[in-house]
């Protein structure tokens, strides 16, 4: 597949497809929807006013002309749409007879009417236009309104959403390649699918901050890779001379028991490295590993540990659950990335609980904790504590505030779940669970 090539989009969640040209053709219908209205609207309303202006004036204009006639004695001729005399008399039609002095638009027997009403010295004087033709052509014409705006309206909108697409086509193009991006091979360039405008700017800015991030992983990758190689070789020279140094019937014992420390320092060195390699590659088959239980593993570290512990005037102490209601064969994990784990969070209880006493480790089955009763983590400190060189007050050194960095990594790579509590003065408790529900 080519990049020119479409990529199926993305439905959003709870399966409605919200595009952008999408949106963008709703909100240029809505503004045209408002503003068409608002236009007709006050359209109308000018029109109406400037029709009773108008009215106002003319028929004004006609009624004084009409009056004039009349008090000079001239016959009118307008029997049924001139009436004058006593306001509210029995000279005014019965349906005329409450209409105000002004200007007024009253609907009689089916028919318009204006009317122009005056009062002059006690007597009302009152003219009648039959506008019900010109009220039917208004009306018509209102609707040709109506329909005009509606057809701009929906003019409006059908050539927003092709506009809104044309310019829009790039951006979801570019959307598109940038999902397809981790599959292209490296130091693909997208920018140059693209015009020089703000998308291909865009693109371009993709594309350097892209390969930059892509070189960087790429180098770490290598760096772990060449780093794991050359550091087997050493690694398997110590552990072989320790081997023929321990078989030697000579060596007094205490020498012995250094030699086979040596020689576990060493393979767990290179169980290390083999975690790291397998971090680094991203892959999640741990099947290389050899497998171990919680428990063993718990009381490995306890012993290992627990020298140092002495040295430092804490001990450590177990709870190991061996009985308690356990499935018949108790599941088992990768043995090198529980002794990571484990190992790395005995290690941080230690350097953290100088005024402490003590360092519990309780294990069963499925689920292990470490915790101390020492000074506990800050606040500051404790919502950032598994992030890469985050380290506690007291730490020396040597801690590079990697330790929980690397649990965090190890957990969320085997679905483990690792979590703490503390209490500033009350110690820390690190829980971690390898098969949460």
């Amino acid at each position: 597949m080519t990049m020119a090539e479409a990529m199926p989009p993305t439905p959003a969640p709870g399966g409605t497809r919200r595009t952008l040209a999408r949106e963008l053709a709703l909100v240029c219908f809505v503004l045209v929807l408002l503003v068409g209205t608002l236009l007709s609207l006050v359209s109308v309303w000018t029109v109406n006013r400037l029709e009773m202006h108008l009215q106002l004036i003319d028929m004004g204009m006609a009624l004084e002309r009409v009056r004039g006639e009349y008090l000079a004695g001239k016959d009118v001729g307008r029997q049924d749409r001139f009436f004058h005399g006593a306001p509210g008399s029995d000279t005014f039609p019965a349906w005329l007879r409450q209409t105000r002095p002004g200007f007024t638009r009253v609907e009689h027997d089916g028919r318009d009417w204006h009317v122009m009403v005056d009062d002059r010295g006690g007597v009302r004087y009152m003219l009648l236009r039959d506008y019900t033709a010109f009220e039917q052509k208004f009306a018509r014409s209102h609707w040709v309104t109506v329909c005009s705006v509606g057809s701009s309206l929906l003019a409006a909108f059908l050539l927003g959403g092709v506009v809104t697409r044309r310019v829009v086509r790039p951006l979801v193009r570019l959307a598109e390649h940038v999902a397809k991006r981790p599959a292209m091979p490296s130091r693909t360039h997208l920018a140059q699918a693209y015009p020089a405008n703000e998308i291909g700017r865009v693109a371009a800015a993709f594309d350097q901050t892209y390969n930059q991030l892509e070189a960087a992983l790429q180098r770490e990758k290598l760096f772990t890779a060449d780093l794991s190689h050359e550091l087997r070789t050493p690694l398997m020279v110590i552990s072989s001379s320790c081997e023929l140094l321990s078989d030697d019937p000579s060596l007094a014992p205490a020498h012995r028991a250094r030699l086979v420390r040596a020689l576990a320092a060493s393979g767990e060195i290179h169980q290390q490295l083999a975690a790291c390699l397998m971090l680094s590659r991203g892959s999640s088959d741990a099947a290389s590993f050899a497998q171990a239980e919680v428990t063993a593993i718990a009381r490995e570290q306890i012993e290992y540990w627990a020298p140092r512990a002495k040295q430092l005037g804490l001990r450590i102490e177990g709870a190991i659950d061996d009985a308690g209601t356990p499935p018949p064969l108790p599941p088992s994990f990768p043995a090198a990335l529980l002794r990571i784990v484990m190992s790395n969070l005995l290690r941080n209880a230690l350097q953290h609980a100088s005024s402490g006493t003590r360092v519990v480790v309780r294990a069963s089955a499925t689920v292990f904790h470490v915790s101390d009763d020492g000074p506990g983590i800050a606040p500051e400190v404790a919502s950032h504590v598994f992030m890469p060189f985050v380290r506690g007050e007291a730490t020396g050194a040597g801690n590079l505030g990697l330790g929980l960095s690397l649990v965090h990594r190890i957990c969320e790579h085997q679905g483990w779940r690792v979590t703490f509590d503390t209490q500033p003065g009350a110690g820390t408790q690190f829980h971690v669970d390898l098969m949460p529900g």
